[in-house]
This record gives structure tokens, sequence and C-alpha cells, in this order.
């Protein structure tokens, strides 16, 4: 696991009676600026030097650091986990930085006091590879699943596109046919796995809703408690220079990283006026933030900021 960047210590935090932590599997650079965004020239990166630090970006070499997480939520009634990141020993041949693994990832889950057993529901807001990979775990030459106890929500639109046997669509994750096997499929074989589409009330407060653009089916979770609320994001957001710029989307090689840029730069520019308006935490999937951050309307349009006003 690389780790050239601080990255908290298992920090959590409450909204309102729910308790959230996140889960750090793996951070690292798979590509630079310059291949991801360069649909935004270095002018614009480097005006944000003052907050785009070496977290999310580092100017010597380019690179734009993911942080690969899961998050924990510890209702009054339910432990629920917030995507799965890559897992171990799983075979990703298009991202070698994510082939056969082998992190501490069970060791930071068991640190929180909550075990496999415990968890009651996995969230999953799309079906790309890294974060769906810790649905399983090899038992011999078996993958089964990791927590079994637990429902695990499939998006229905994701699953239907993505299907090696369905679609045929290859989109930006060449590896599906690698995830469907060894994290998908046992999962469903278990009789764990149940479709959702449209919209999904997990419990009292926080409901699963389809926002589609990144993937057909990427979902947002909504955790409102009292008069505190946060939004898990997935890969709506991918850099925080998106807050800045909504427009901005990414490429991986010859792809656009959303299946499609028109809804997701929509839906992107809709959360971030709600969540200014609201005073809604923001917890994007792969930026190395402890909490994620709440958004405000500037001069030019959002920032993301630590604490509200």
């Amino acid at each position: 696991m690389t780790d050239p960047f601080h990255l908290g210590a298992r920090p959590d935090y409450d909204i309102g009676q729910v308790r959230a932590r996140r889960l750090v599997e793996w951070n690292g650079q798979l590509f630079t600026r310059a291949d991801a965004y360069g649909q935004l020239d270095r002018d614009a990166w480097e005006s944000e030097r003052a907050w785009l630090d070496g977290r999310f970006w580092d100017p010597a070499s380019d690179g734009v650091t993911l942080t690969v997480q899961s998050f924990l939520l510890e209702t009054p009634d339910h432990v629920i986990l917030v995507d799965t990141g890559i897992g171990n020993g799983k075979s990703r041949p298009s991202a070698p930085p994510f082939s056969d693994l082998d992190t501490p990832f069970l060791d930071q889950l068991s640190a929180t006091g909550i075990t496999p057993a415990d968890i009651d529901i996995v969230v999953l807001t799309h079906l790309h590879s890294d974060h769906v990979g810790w649905n399983t775990t090899r038992v011999d030459d078996t993958w089964v699943p990791t927590f079994p106890q637990a429902r695990y929500l499939i998006p229905r639109a994701d699953y239907d596109f993505f299907h090696p046997a369905g679609s045929g669509a290859e989109h930006v994750d060449a590896d599906m046919e690698q995830v469907f096997a060894d994290s998908i499929d046992p999962i469903l074989g278990a009789g764990q796995g149940e479709f959702w589409d449209g919209h999904l009330q997990l419990a009292d407060g926080i409901d699963l809703h389809r926002v589609p653009g990144h993937t057909p089916g990427s979902g947002v979770l909504t955790v409102q408690s009292g008069d505190h609320s946060a939004q898990f994001v997935g890969d709506l957001l991918s850099t925080p220079m998106m807050v800045g710029h909504p427009d901005l989307c990414a490429h991986y090689g010859e792809h656009d990283v959303d299946v499609s840029p028109r809804q997701i730069r929509a839906a992107r520019r809709d959360l971030l006026t709600r969540a200014a308006r609201r005073g809604t935490r923001v917890v994007p999937a792969h930026f190395n933030l402890d909490a994620g951050h709440f958004v405000a309307h500037g001069p030019n349009g959002f920032s993301f900021i630590e604490t509200q006003n």
C-alpha cells in the first residue's frame, strides 16, 4: 500500500446520532493531471495551490492522488458500510496497482470494534472495481462474502450495463469479467445481493438515490439525523477541483471516466447547489479528507470548506 501523505488516524465524527468513520485501503497516484484532467490547464490548478496540497495533487510530478476508502456508519439500529474498496488478492490487469493487494483493511475494521459479522448493510455506490473488492474474501479456492450477515445493495442499472454477458460495455473498467467473478457473482450466489433502482430507504433518515452519470446506476447515500446531514457521493466528485469547476470531467486513457459527462455535470451542479443551501456535509469516495467538507457559494461559483459558517 502506498502512503505518501497523511491519512489521519481512523477519524470518526457524528452526523447527529450517526457515527461515521473512514477506512483507508489505498492511497497513491494512478495518473497525471494532464492525462486525466487536461481540459483544465495547469494555471487553473496552480491558482488553487493555497489549499490544493499534496493530499490531492503533486505539482512536481503532476500526479493526482486517489484515495480508496470505505465509510462505516453506525446508527442506533444498523451498521452500514459504504463501498468496499479494492480487496485483497484480486486480479486487475487493467489497473496493476490494484492487483493482488495485501492490505490490513479488515484489521482497520476490527480496530473500530466492529467485526465483519456486525455489518448489516453494504451500500455499493457503483460497480467499478475499486468500490466492490472487499465484498468477498478468498477461503481456500472460493470467494465468499466478507460480511456474512449483510444485505449487499447492488445498483441494477450498473449490473445490467457492466455484466460481461449483457451489454458488452467495456467502459473504463476493462476488468469487469474478473470483478463479476470474484466480487459480484459470489454475493448473488450466497443470496445476499439485493438489486435496487431509483430510490431506497435504508432506515429512518438514511436514503439511497440513483444519480446516473458516472455510471448508469451510481448512487448517493443521504444521512439526515436531527439538524445534521451528510451525503456520501461516490465518484460524483473525483477531485476537489470539481467543486470550483463543476464541468470538469476525467479521462482514463482514451475513455471518458463517466458514461455520461452531460448527466454528471448537471448532477454535480445540483448536488453542490443543494449542499451549499442546506449545510450538508459532502463526502466523496476518493478525497483524502478525514470527514468530508461543506460547500459554500463563492464569487466564482462553489468552494470547499472544512467547517460550516
